[in-house]
């Protein structure tokens, strides 16, 4: 009986520190924070129609269900901005993008190495406009500012550090938009890092 009770410890304390040294426990929790490069597809909004690339920002967190499937809700913002000479005065323009998007996201699962990822996301997106064009004899200003359901489809790959950050290597997204009349095709780059806990 003694035999059976010291095996019996022997074998829970094994298995404790063997669970205590799984690697790919599900984080539950992902914060992913990085730079993000945005091409703005700009064809019915502004005095200025043509693609713009925007710089920015692009913030993500995801409560993952289960091993392969996250709940994600997304916010990235994008801005331009060019002054330039011409031949009768100074043109400025200021372009900033802003998206709220939620949806689903698909990963393989959680073990080392590189992880790759899908994702579907929906919600809206701001776009605010303003131009000044200053010529002696007068100056003109416009001012845009609209709002349009907005979309992203796209992915990436994840590299694992520890168990605790990963290392977003890219993000890559097609993010229409329809403001006025017309669809707009933009895309999205991001990269960064993500905090898991």
């Amino acid at each position: 009986m003694r035999k059976l009770l010291v095996t019996t410890f022997l074998i829970a304390c094994s298995a404790s520190v063997l669970m205590g040294q799984t690697p790919d426990q599900q984080t539950k929790n992902e914060f992913f924070a990085g730079y993000s490069f945005h091409s703005a597809d700009i064809n019915t909004l502004t005095v200025d129609p043509r693609r713009r690339g925007q710089h920015g920002v692009n913030l993500e967190y995801t409560r993952n269900v289960t091993k392969h499937v996250g709940i994600t809700a997304d916010a990235s913002a994008h801005f331009y901005r060019d002054t330039r000479s011409t031949s009768v005065g100074t043109f400025s323009s200021k372009r900033d993008q802003y998206f709220l998007l939620g949806g689903l996201q698909f990963k393989p699962g959680h073990g080392k190495g590189i992880r790759p990822f899908a994702h579907v996301l929906f919600g809206a997106s701001l776009f605010r406009g303003f131009t000044s064009d200053l010529r002696p004899t007068g100056n003109v200003y416009t001012f845009d500012d609209a709002t349009s359901v907005a979309m992203a489809f796209g992915g990436g790959l994840d590299v694992r550090l520890n168990q605790r950050i990963d290392l977003r290597l890219i993000q890559a997204d097609y993010t229409p938009t329809f403001f006025g009349s017309g669809r707009q095709n933009n895309f999205r780059l991001s990269v960064g890092i993500i905090l898991k806990k």
